[in-house]
């Protein structure tokens, strides 16, 4: 019996403390969004070169150029996210 309770541990807890992390970082960012000021926008665009991102932020018009300037030769994908946590 003691032997199968250390068995359990060995392939059970890993997980569990990986699965706990996880959701540590979500409330943390969770908690960092409902910190922000209000009547920010609940979004921002990204823009990405070659699978990585070169660029985020709210004022795309503005950058877009500058950033086209930069990467003539790469394939751009502008993107955008959404935080986790609207109030309205």
């Amino acid at each position: 019996m003691i032997n199968n309770v250390s068995m359990a541990e060995n392939t059970v807890l890993p997980g569990m403390i990986n699965r706990l992390q996880n959701l540590e970082k979500q409330v943390d960012l969770i908690n960092m969004k409902l910190q922000s000021k209000p009547g920010l926008p609940g979004f921002e665009f990204f823009i990405e070169a070659d699978g990585k991102e070169i660029w985020s932020g709210l004022d795309l018009p503005t950058h877009y150029p500058n950033i086209m300037e930069h990467y003539p030769d790469q394939e751009l994908v502008i993107n955008w996210r959404s935080f986790p946590v609207t109030l309205v």
